[in-house]
């Protein structure tokens, strides 16, 4: 089976690859230090939040290495 889509970021740096996704986590952890939840669902909206965060940063990032190859 091919890497196609990691062969894609070649050029790019790791760190600039790591980006959206810090920025993804600093965003959750903010949203969700701010309020007073209960234990349980501020964890379950911490995972909830993170897996709908990483697919659509993976489908953003699609869109736009197909932009780019344009």
């Amino acid at each position: 089976m091919s890497n196609f889509h990691s062969r894609k970021l070649e050029g790019k740096p790791t760190w600039m690859r790591f980006i959206p996704y810090a920025a993804l986590g600093v965003l959750i952890f903010s949203f969700n230090s701010s309020g007073e939840m209960n234990y349980f669902l501020r964890g379950y909206l911490v995972l909830l939040e993170a897996q709908i965060g990483i697919v659509l940063i993976y489908f953003i990032m699609s869109k736009l290495a197909k932009k780019h190859k344009s």
